[in-house]
This record gives C-alpha cells, sequence and structure tokens, in this order.
C-alpha cells in the first residue's frame, strides 16, 4: 500500500503516525491530485482501502472494512444496542462515518471544515461550545441522560 501510494505526486508520509492499519501522509495541496483521483488511482492499483481527509491537510489511509463507523456497528450488533440510543462526538474528517450513522451524534465548535457537509442532519447537533464543553452541550440536547429525544422519530 506504501508503494502505490508514495508513487502518488504530493503525498508525504508523516513520521510515526501511522498504526497497523492506518497510512498518514501529509498533502501538498499545490502538488496532489485530487481527492477523487487518488481514490480512483489508488482503486486502479487494486487496493481496497478507505481514504479519509482530516484536518484539511492529511490524507488518511485504512482498511475498506476499518472505520468507527463500522466500529459502532459491529459493537451495537454484538451487544444488541440500538444505534439510535449511542452518543458519538467528533471534531474532524476521521468522525465523519461515525457521525453519519444512526448513532446521535455532537460535532463540537472548534471542528474542522470536512464535517461542515454534516450540517442540517436531524441526527448530528453542532455544539456552539468546544472541546468536552461541547459534548456535555450535546448530551443536553439529546436529553442523553434522560429519556433520550431522538430528532428523527419526532419528526416522523
Amino acid at each position: 500500500m506504501a508503494r502505490v501510494l508514495g508513487a502518488i505526486p504530493g503525498l508525504h508520509p508523516v513520521p510515526e503516525s501511522g498504526t497497523k492499519y492506518r497510512l498518514r501522509y501529509r498533502l501538498d495541496l499545490e502538488e496532489a491530485p485530487t481527492l477523487r483521483e487518488i481514490r480512483r488511482h489508488v482503486r486502479q492499483q487494486g487496493l481496497r482501502v478507505t481514504t479519509i481527509v482530516d484536518h484539511e491537510v492529511y490524507l488518511d489511509v485504512v482498511p475498506v472494512r476499518a472505520s468507527p463507523g463500522l466500529a459502532i456497528r459491529f459493537f451495537c450488533f454484538k451487544w444488541n444496542l440500538e444505534p439510535q440510543r449511542l452518543l458519538v462526538a467528533g471534531d474532524s474528517g476521521n468522525d465523519w462515518d461515525m457521525l453519519s450513522g444512526d448513532t446521535l451524534g455532537v460535532v463540537v465548535s472548534n471542528h474542522t471544515p470536512e464535517l461542515e457537509r454534516l450540517r442540517g442532519r436531524p441526527r448530528v447537533h453542532f455544539a456552539k461550545s468546544a472541546h468536552a464543553r461541547g459534548i456535555l452541550e450535546g448530551i443536553d440536547w439529546y436529553d442523553f441522560l434522560g429519556d433520550i429525544r431522538i430528532p428523527a422519530e419526532e419528526q416522523e
């Protein structure tokens, strides 16, 4: 995988940031192709991966079946939990798939621009506060410690 990605101009490996299941590259926005072109190249090379832009300057590459959203789905299936009764919070592009599922999502105010496309979704609350205070705001917004207010059900 690193060989295929290393051949793409404008992608520079970030040392010590990878894990066994993730490679991280710094994007040189002047030199790198578009995300669509990077995805096309990776697919043409036969790699089954997910590419995620994070903080507008990083490209994370993970196996196609590895993501926070899929981990939550597995967790719900294994423990017979309803995803719409789980609260997740995020602040960057890596959190997008987790926030776009059936869970109740909170995007804290110090989020990166990649999450803006979630604005307006009924199960994603954009907090006015940053960091942990934003998560507490989301807990209150959904009445998570009470009856749990699920917005999609209220609209039906």
